[in-house]
């Protein structure tokens, strides 16, 4: 990426980490009070170009490298690339949650910015899957994300991390 291009992906990539820039967008069966209620800041759906920039991102990100899992979920796109999985997803959602912590719903708010997920796919249904995904990495033997029950929030854990340290990483 030349320079002047890059400098611009690192300042939108540093708004969407800081005030994700609300845009029209239904949250239907989320209720914004309850989000409120439960996230320590409201994440809002982020722009159109804040969105494109994240999917660059996400590409450069996933690279090219196998999984040892390859499952089939209707909420992803079925042209995606092979190596793309539910839980990379969720994975990626759960990082960028402000503090690295947030609500379920947050995290389903943050997973529609990849351009893996099915555009049309309900609220319902991506968050049944997120929990489903969320449930998997919490349980794993190296968890990324931890559940706060009294709290009812998600905690990112591996945010010290650097990408070094995922290199082995097969989820």
């Amino acid at each position: 990426m030349p320079d002047k291009e890059t400098n611009r992906a690192a300042k939108i990539l540093m708004q969407i980490a800081n005030n994700r820039s609300c845009t029209s967008f239904n949250l239907g069966e989320w209720s914004e009070e309850s989000r409120a209620m439960n996230s320590l800041e409201m994440i809002h759906p982020c722009s159109e170009e804040i969105r494109a920039c994240f999917r660059r991102e996400e590409a450069l990100r996933r690279g090219g490298k196998l999984f040892k899992r390859i499952c089939h979920y209707d909420i992803l796109k079925r042209n995606r690339p092979p190596f793309i999985t539910l839980h990379c997803l969720v994975r990626d959602a759960a990082a960028g949650l402000p503090g690295g912590v947030g609500s379920r719903d947050d995290v389903c708010v943050l997973a529609r910015d990849s351009q893996f997920i099915v555009e049309d796919i309900s609220n319902s249904r991506l968050s049944k899957t997120v929990k489903g995904g969320l449930d998997r990495l919490h349980y794993e033997d190296d968890p990324c994300v931890k559940y706060e029950m009294g709290r009812h929030r998600w905690t990112y854990l591996h945010g010290d991390r650097k990408v070094e340290d995922f290199e082995d990483d097969s989820t």
